[in-house]
């Protein structure tokens, strides 16, 4: 679905909405055709960068319902206005597998004792698969921890645990040695701004 609009200052928008999001094409408003200096806005830039003279910026760009915030006058004249999307035809939605690819972040972490933690944090929320950190290979008989297992079960060897799995900013509880030693807290990555948790 496709929308055009004036946003002032002789610039005119053509508003894009799609299964894999929003973008955003900035024209001339008198003959229409693209002004390639300010390039497209998605959800892989949602903004135009700061010394571009405008203001521009997709809102919610993972969601069903961004809108587009826009200033083209500099100082207190300029006023801040909100333009919505063009909604998807019933039926459509936004592809959830695209936003949870392009929302993953992957970090990885030594925790000790030659075992490597993959710590992903997606829509789907936090994930934790274990590496042999000498060879690379995967430990299989450690599976994998996710909100429906954040723990490992205490024949593991090693204390593993997601904290707080259903949140924003989920911690990795870790403890390889034994004795006396304390357990260490790893963030996972966050996600892009606009990303949605499930």
């Amino acid at each position: 679905m496709v929308k055009n609009s004036s946003i002032g200052a002789g610039t005119g928008v053509r508003m894009t909405m799609s299964p894999q999001g929003p973008s955003v094409v900035f024209l001339d408003a008198g003959s229409d055709s693209p002004i390639t200096r300010f390039g497209t806005l998605d959800r892989s830039r949602p903004a135009l960068p700061q010394d571009a003279g405008i203001d521009e910026e997709i809102l919610n760009p993972y969601g069903s319902t961004p809108q587009l915030l826009t200033k083209t006058q500099g100082g207190n004249d300029g006023q801040y206005g909100l333009i919505d999307f063009p909604r998807l035809p019933k039926g459509c939605s936004v592809d959830k597998a695209t936003v949870i690819k392009q929302c993953t972040v992957v970090k990885h972490e030594d925790v000790g004792a030659g075992t490597e933690a993959r710590m992903a944090m997606s829509p789907q929320g936090p994930s934790v698969d274990f590496y042999d950190w000498v060879d690379g290979s995967r430990i299989t008989r450690l599976g994998t921890l996710d909100r429906s297992r954040p723990k490992l079960p205490d024949s593991a060897g090693i204390y593993e645990e997601i904290v707080e799995p259903n949140s924003w900013a989920p911690q990795l509880k870790s403890k390889t040695q034994g004795g006396s030693t304390g357990y260490a807290f790893h963030d996972f990555g966050k996600m892009p701004k606009g990303c949605p948790l499930y």
